[in-house]
């Protein structure tokens, strides 16, 4: 775990010292200035114009993939309608510039998660035994970093962490199992409700939108991805241990690999999700693309 949590911290971190022109310790802005081409006269910023402090409301769709997906893999088996969650997420995020072309995101998210694979494994021959599904509501804070590598073009990477509170409302496996005393399976279930926290890490891009001088708009795409998947440190119940079922048995792996039903283990994908959002962003103290104009007015001319 310890691993892929530091390779995330160094790569949010890289992005912030690689962008040049970093502001000064004490929030003091270093506002560059250069000849635009093409004029003799006249210096302008290289800033980029969405990088500001300011506040964003996102609305976002969600696409879950994880246990209760078809063996783990996104879009394995093709596209799942059950684990799309339109308007699932609701992001507010504090916006505070550290260069030129990048800005710190300090985010709080919440929505809605769910996960359901019937309609995949009804369609196999033999048909699947192992039928899950699950509904959750989860909070989530991150930290990342919006980078603007071209001075004037709303195109941006985005890397962050995030912390997220899976609060299962819902889960449902089935399993079979043999009668005690018999030779024969029957089909059983286990359901209930659980939570989990998960370490996340974040990558997306986006592109931005100028609507007015201090109001922009945003659509990005983001991969969220979990660096662990564990009882009690994934998003949809699974793997889970006694504990955290009626039936008082475990499910799934709780070592960390995963086991498939041939008892070998596969490489897989952790619990995570796609997403796909639309921001509304205001911002204040922005560096605009303006020009530097030098205004003799004031001074009076000498006499002769």
């Amino acid at each position: 775990m310890k691993q892929p949590i530091q390779i995330a911290l160094l790569f949010v971190f890289g992005i912030v010292f690689l962008c040049p022109d970093s502001y000064a310790a004490g929030g003091k802005e270093q506002i560059v200035w250069g000849k635009k081409p093409g004029h003799k006269t006249g210096l302008y910023t290289t800033q980029n114009h969405f990088v500001a402090q300011g506040l964003s409301l996102s609305v976002n769709a969600l696409y879950y993939f994880g246990d209760v997906d078809n063996e783990g893999m996104a879009f394995h088996g093709g596209f799942n309608t059950h684990n799309l969650s339109l308007g699932g997420g609701l992001s507010l995020v504090y916006h505070m510039p550290v260069s030129k072309h990048c800005n710190l995101r300090f985010a709080l998210s919440s929505g809605m998660l769910g996960g359901n694979n019937e309609e995949k494994f009804n369609n196999l021959d033999p048909p699947r035994d192992d039928y899950r599904s699950f509904k959750s509501f989860y909070v989530q804070p991150a930290f990342g970093v919006q980078c603007y590598p071209f001075s004037n073009a709303g195109f941006y990477l985005y890397a962050g962490i995030a912390l997220t509170a899976s609060f299962i409302t819902h889960y449902e496996f089935y399993y079979y199992a043999y009668q005690e005393g018999s030779n024969e399976k029957t089909r059983e279930k286990i359901e209930g409700s659980t939570y989990g926290f998960l370490p996340m890490v974040q990558g997306g891009l986006g592109y931005s939108w100028q609507l007015t001088n201090a109001w922009s708009l945003s659509a990005e795409f983001r991969i969220e991805y979990g660096v662990v998947d564990l009882h009690y440190m994934n998003l949809d119940a699974y793997p889970m241990v006694f504990t955290q079922n009626n039936k008082e048995i475990n499910r799934g792996s709780t070592t960390g690999k995963w086991i498939g039903r041939d008892g070998t283990e596969n490489s897989r994908w952790n619990d995570g999700w796609f997403m796909l959002g639309i921001t509304v962003a205001y911002q204040w103290r922005r560096c605009e693309h303006c020009r530097i104009i030098n205004n003799y007015r004031h001074i009076r001319g000498r006499r002769h």
